[in-house]
């Protein structure tokens, strides 16, 4: 019986690529490889299918390189060669999550990264970089002002529990008072609080501490 062809196997509209030389497809195919997840799977499954499972694009001729570089979008791949690049996994995000578009926006404008809100304009580096703050500051707010250190605050069963400031003197109450106003005036200070609290181990209640660590803390912010 005759073998039936992969569907990407039909004839596709010349793109343009036939100006490229060997040498040009070759670097073509191997920065995509680099820099796209999923090109890197297409590229296995179309060596495969029609280049006898040799990978290396030197070994192939202009004609198998081209015609990757025009229907690999036509490409499927499942399973294990299903896999997300990071920009992908950025722009899923936006789309879905509001709060995490603007923080993507927010994030490039606080450290200067290149304006553009297209994530494959940004490095992995840069990427990597925005998730791990956004993660740490989305923890920070969650633990913030609760009885829990951040491990135990994922434990199962543990619960966030509210400040309890009725049995303070008003000399101690007044340093709660005012770390928590120092928390309320923007993200850094709140980081600022976080940092103390870890270092001394404790929670994130102000109300937790000794009045001498409250007034070392506001001491150091120059709110004493």
């Amino acid at each position: 019986s005759r073998q039936q062809r992969p569907h990407w196997t039909h004839p596709i509209p010349p793109s343009g690529l036939g100006a490229m030389d060997h040498d040009s497809l070759v670097s073509k195919v191997k920065e995509l490889q680099k820099t796209d997840p999923l090109c890197k799977e297409q590229w296995a499954k179309y060596t495969v299918t029609e280049g006898g499972g040799t990978k290396d694009p030197a070994k192939h001729d202009v004609s198998f390189l081209q015609r990757f570089l025009e229907i690999r979008g036509s490409i499927e791949v499942t399973g294990a060669y299903a896999s997300c690049s990071l920009a992908d996994f950025f722009r899923e995000a936006c789309k879905l999550s509001p709060t995490f578009k603007q923080a993507w926006k927010v994030y490039r404008q606080g450290m200067g990264e290149s304006p553009s809100d297209d994530p494959s304009r940004h490095s992995r580096d840069a990427l990597t970089n925005a998730l791990e703050f956004m993660a740490q500051a989305g923890l920070t707010m969650m633990t913030m002002g609760g009885m829990t250190t951040p491990e135990e605050a994922w434990q199962p069963g543990a619960k966030r529990l509210k400040s309890d400031t009725s049995g303070l003197d008003p000399a101690k109450l007044t340093l709660v008072n005012k770390v928590k106003e120092f928390q309320k005036s923007g993200d850094e200070q709140k980081q600022a609080w976080w940092s103390f609290a870890q270092m001394h181990g404790l929670s994130k209640d102000p109300a937790r501490f000794e009045d001498l660590q409250l007034q070392e803390f506001l001491a150091m912010q120059g709110m004493l």
